[in-house]
Protein backbone atom coordinates (compact mmCIF):
# COMPACT_ATOMS: atom_id res chain seq x y z
CA UNK A 1 0.00 0.00 0.00
CA UNK A 2 1.42 3.36 -0.95
CA UNK A 3 1.68 6.20 1.53
CA UNK A 4 -1.22 8.64 1.12
CA UNK A 5 -0.52 12.04 -0.38
CA UNK A 6 -3.63 14.21 -0.10
CA UNK A 7 -4.02 17.81 -1.26
CA UNK A 8 -7.28 19.57 -0.39
CA UNK A 9 -8.36 22.79 -2.05
CA UNK A 10 -11.57 23.66 -0.29
CA UNK A 11 -13.15 24.59 3.02
CA UNK A 12 -11.93 23.32 6.38
CA UNK A 13 -14.77 20.75 6.34
CA UNK A 14 -13.14 19.09 3.32
CA UNK A 15 -9.81 18.97 5.19
CA UNK A 16 -11.57 17.50 8.23
CA UNK A 17 -13.17 14.89 5.98
CA UNK A 18 -9.78 13.87 4.54
CA UNK A 19 -8.21 13.83 8.03
CA UNK A 20 -10.95 11.59 9.35
CA UNK A 21 -10.70 9.27 6.38
CA UNK A 22 -6.95 8.83 6.89
CA UNK A 23 -7.50 8.14 10.59
CA UNK A 24 -10.26 5.62 9.91
CA UNK A 25 -7.95 3.80 7.49
CA UNK A 26 -5.36 3.51 10.26
CA UNK A 27 -2.73 5.97 9.07
CA UNK A 28 -0.54 7.34 11.87
CA UNK A 29 2.01 10.12 11.85
CA UNK A 30 0.28 12.08 9.10
CA UNK A 31 2.11 15.33 8.38
CA UNK A 32 -0.39 18.17 7.99
CA UNK A 33 0.81 21.25 6.15
CA UNK A 34 -1.06 24.46 5.40
CA UNK A 35 0.51 25.47 2.09
CA UNK A 36 0.39 29.22 1.65
CA UNK A 37 3.64 29.75 -0.26
CA UNK A 38 6.54 27.93 -1.92
CA UNK A 39 8.35 27.39 1.40
CA UNK A 40 5.41 25.58 3.01
CA UNK A 41 4.94 23.57 -0.20
CA UNK A 42 8.57 22.48 0.10
CA UNK A 43 7.84 21.28 3.66
CA UNK A 44 5.08 19.03 2.31
CA UNK A 45 7.31 17.63 -0.45
CA UNK A 46 10.13 16.92 2.03
CA UNK A 47 7.75 15.00 4.29
CA UNK A 48 6.59 12.94 1.30
CA UNK A 49 10.23 12.29 0.31
CA UNK A 50 10.77 10.88 3.81
CA UNK A 51 7.94 8.42 3.11
CA UNK A 52 5.51 10.05 5.51
CA UNK A 53 1.77 10.36 4.76
CA UNK A 54 0.93 13.98 3.91
CA UNK A 55 -2.28 16.00 4.18
CA UNK A 56 -2.10 19.46 2.61
CA UNK A 57 -4.56 22.32 3.00
CA UNK A 58 -3.77 24.23 -0.19
CA UNK A 59 -4.31 27.96 0.22
CA UNK A 60 -1.49 29.25 -1.99
CA UNK A 61 -1.65 30.73 -5.46
CA UNK A 62 -2.48 28.53 -8.42
CA UNK A 63 1.14 28.27 -9.60
CA UNK A 64 2.37 27.05 -6.18
CA UNK A 65 -0.45 24.50 -5.81
CA UNK A 66 0.04 23.17 -9.35
CA UNK A 67 3.79 22.79 -8.79
CA UNK A 68 3.16 21.06 -5.44
CA UNK A 69 0.73 18.61 -7.04
CA UNK A 70 3.19 17.88 -9.86
CA UNK A 71 5.98 17.22 -7.34
CA UNK A 72 3.82 14.94 -5.19
CA UNK A 73 2.63 12.98 -8.24
CA UNK A 74 6.25 12.16 -8.98
CA UNK A 75 6.48 10.54 -5.55
CA UNK A 76 3.31 8.46 -5.61
CA UNK A 77 -0.43 8.51 -6.07
CA UNK A 78 -1.89 11.95 -5.32
CA UNK A 79 -5.42 12.31 -3.99
CA UNK A 80 -6.22 15.87 -5.06
CA UNK A 81 -9.56 17.05 -3.68
CA UNK A 82 -11.13 20.26 -4.92
CA UNK A 83 -14.31 21.86 -3.61
CA UNK A 84 -16.92 21.08 -1.03
CA UNK A 85 -17.12 17.84 0.92
CA UNK A 86 -19.84 15.28 0.37
CA UNK A 87 -23.51 16.09 -0.05
CA UNK A 88 -26.56 15.14 2.02
CA UNK A 89 -27.86 11.61 2.48
CA UNK A 90 -31.47 10.54 2.01
CA UNK A 91 -33.29 8.90 4.92
CA UNK A 92 -33.07 5.56 3.10
CA UNK A 93 -29.33 5.87 2.58
CA UNK A 94 -28.91 6.89 6.21
CA UNK A 95 -30.84 3.82 7.41
CA UNK A 96 -28.72 1.47 5.29
CA UNK A 97 -25.42 3.03 6.36
CA UNK A 98 -26.49 3.07 10.02
CA UNK A 99 -27.03 -0.70 9.95
CA UNK A 100 -23.78 -1.33 8.13
CA UNK A 101 -21.83 1.00 10.42
CA UNK A 102 -23.22 -1.06 13.28
CA UNK A 103 -21.64 -4.19 11.81
CA UNK A 104 -24.38 -5.60 9.57
CA UNK A 105 -23.43 -6.96 6.18
CA UNK A 106 -25.11 -5.47 3.14
CA UNK A 107 -27.32 -8.56 2.85
CA UNK A 108 -28.35 -8.39 6.53
CA UNK A 109 -29.04 -4.67 6.27
CA UNK A 110 -31.16 -5.28 3.15
CA UNK A 111 -33.20 -7.91 4.97
CA UNK A 112 -33.68 -5.64 8.00
CA UNK A 113 -34.95 -2.85 5.73
CA UNK A 114 -37.12 -5.24 3.68
CA UNK A 115 -35.13 -4.53 0.51
CA UNK A 116 -33.90 -6.79 -2.22
CA UNK A 117 -30.14 -7.14 -2.37
CA UNK A 118 -30.18 -5.32 -5.70
CA UNK A 119 -32.08 -2.35 -4.21
CA UNK A 120 -29.63 -2.25 -1.30
CA UNK A 121 -26.71 -2.28 -3.75
CA UNK A 122 -28.21 0.68 -5.62
CA UNK A 123 -28.88 2.56 -2.40
CA UNK A 124 -25.32 1.92 -1.21
CA UNK A 125 -23.92 3.12 -4.55
CA UNK A 126 -25.96 6.33 -4.26
CA UNK A 127 -24.73 6.83 -0.67
CA UNK A 128 -21.11 6.36 -1.78
CA UNK A 129 -21.64 8.98 -4.47
CA UNK A 130 -23.30 11.39 -2.02
CA UNK A 131 -20.38 10.96 0.38
CA UNK A 132 -17.82 11.29 -2.40
CA UNK A 133 -16.35 7.88 -1.55
CA UNK A 134 -14.90 5.37 -3.97
CA UNK A 135 -15.43 2.37 -1.71
CA UNK A 136 -17.92 1.10 0.84
CA UNK A 137 -15.28 1.24 3.57
CA UNK A 138 -14.54 4.89 2.81
CA UNK A 139 -18.28 5.65 2.73
CA UNK A 140 -18.77 4.04 6.14
CA UNK A 141 -15.83 6.00 7.53
CA UNK A 142 -17.31 9.25 6.17
CA UNK A 143 -20.71 8.33 7.60
CA UNK A 144 -19.24 7.62 11.06
CA UNK A 145 -17.42 10.96 11.00
CA UNK A 146 -20.70 12.70 10.20
CA UNK A 147 -22.18 11.11 13.29
CA UNK A 148 -19.24 12.26 15.38
CA UNK A 149 -17.92 8.77 16.08
CA UNK A 150 -14.49 9.69 14.78
CA UNK A 151 -12.88 12.90 15.98
CA UNK A 152 -12.44 15.16 12.98
CA UNK A 153 -9.62 17.18 14.54
CA UNK A 154 -7.18 14.44 15.55
CA UNK A 155 -5.44 11.42 14.20
CA UNK A 156 -5.01 8.77 16.89
CA UNK A 157 -1.59 7.31 17.60
CA UNK A 158 1.73 9.02 17.43
CA UNK A 159 4.23 6.51 16.21
CA UNK A 160 4.74 4.95 12.83
CA UNK A 161 3.33 5.92 9.50
CA UNK A 162 1.81 2.65 8.36
CA UNK A 163 -1.77 1.54 8.75
CA UNK A 164 -2.53 -0.32 11.93
CA UNK A 165 -3.39 -3.95 11.55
Amino acid sequence: MSVPLVVVEGPEAAVDDARGELASLGWRGVVEVAVTDAASAATAVLAALEGRPVLVRAAAGRDVVDRLCDDLRRLGHLDHRVGEPAGPLTAEQHALLALMAGGASLGAAARALHLSRRSADRRLAAARAALGSASTGAALAAYRRRLGRLPAGTIPGAEGDRPAG
